[in-house]
């Protein structure tokens, strides 16, 4: 009898031994239900003429206060800031935005300098009953411009202070977790009324990881929008995620456009990340984020690119996040 219960004991110990190893080797998953930020942007930009007898430059500074909460907890994927590629869970958001921006140009005869301010309060959320989704926002902007120029010897000052609505409905179906269907439109006063529909997939491999793809058309299907990102476990707690998006416009005066843009994201632990992109035109942009712990990150980033009608636009941003 005393064998025999020295040789259960002996199994029990093994098994613990094993339960606290694996323990002490798996990341346990955090999950959250609340996540707020506040984030700042400086952006400026130069552009001339090929004559050389234009220049405007201006800059812009942008603060944003944001807050969504789901109604359900969300599992990070082992980078505390990765989720599943699609939602499932109804939400509500919250978004504060205030801007500023100062623009000056010359051009021969004429001098202008411009200020303009701009405060925007957006309100919205997402409602998931069974398989079915009903989404919807209303936002309020409030903008003011003045202007001082001089033409010829002449004054020609102008402002304006001026307001404007949105309200946007989206209808949704999921036929299964992974695969999601969206019909949304808008409605505003500066941009006229505009329908789109969007699809999103994503392939489960395994583990945390997975291939997603996104598809949508806006407009009279004038607007088409395309990207798929890769997201995987390199071994221990590091991760990447890679990234193509393609844009292409149609015009009905112009000529149509199209961008695309890489991008890609590598987590030395669930704590720790950089990220960069590339797109057209040498529009590049790298950042950095960091979690003092499972709830708090700080982020910093910078980008700049050369458009078709901007010599150079640089800029920075900072960002303050918490999450519970």
């Amino acid at each position: 009898m005393k064998q025999t219960f020295t040789l259960g004991l002996s199994k029990l110990t093994k098994a613990a031994s094993l339960i606290a190893l694996f323990a002490s080797n798996a990341t346990l998953a955090e999950s959250y239900q609340s996540f707020s930020s506040l984030s700042y942007n400086h952006n400026k930009y130069t552009y001339t003429s090929a004559s050389g007898n234009y220049l405007s430059q201006g800059e812009r500074d942008n603060t944003t206060l944001f807050s969504q909460y789901f109604f359900d907890e969300r599992a990070a994927l082992g980078p505390l800031n990765e989720f599943s590629y699609i939602n499932t869970s109804s939400n509500v958001y919250a978004s504060l935005n205030h801007a500023n921006s100062e623009h000056t140009s010359v051009n021969g005869l004429w001098n202008s300098d411009a200020n303009s301010s701009s405060n925007d309060i957006y309100l919205g959320g997402q409602w998931f009953f069974h398989d079915f989704i009903v989404g919807g926002s209303y936002g309020y902007s409030k903008r003011k411009l003045e202007s001082f120029s001089v033409y010829d010897g002449e004054n020609r000052d102008y402002s304006f202070d001026d307001d404007d609505k949105d309200i946007s409905i989206m209808l949704g179906y999921l036929f299964t977790d992974n695969f999601l269907i969206s019909l949304g439109c808008n409605e505003g006063k500066r941009d006229d009324d505009n329908c789109g529909l969007g699809a999103k997939y994503n392939w489960q491999l395994a583990g945390s990881d997975y291939i997603g793809f996104e598809y949508h058309v806006a407009g009279d299907f004038d607007d088409h929008y395309l990207s798929s990102q890769y997201f995987f476990n390199l071994g221990e707690q590091s991760y990447a995620k890679l990234g193509v998006e393609y844009n292409y416009f149609t015009h009905e005066y112009f000529d149509n456009e199209d961008y695309w843009r890489v991008n890609g994201s590598y987590y030395y632990n669930a704590n720790t990340s950089i990220s960069a992109y590339y797109g057209e035109n040498d529009f590049y942009g790298v950042s950095a984020s960091y979690f003092f712990n499972n709830n708090y990150a700080i982020e910093a980033g910078y980008s700049s690119a050369k458009l078709d009608r901007i010599d150079e636009s640089e800029g920075y941003f900072f960002s303050l996040s918490a999450q519970f």
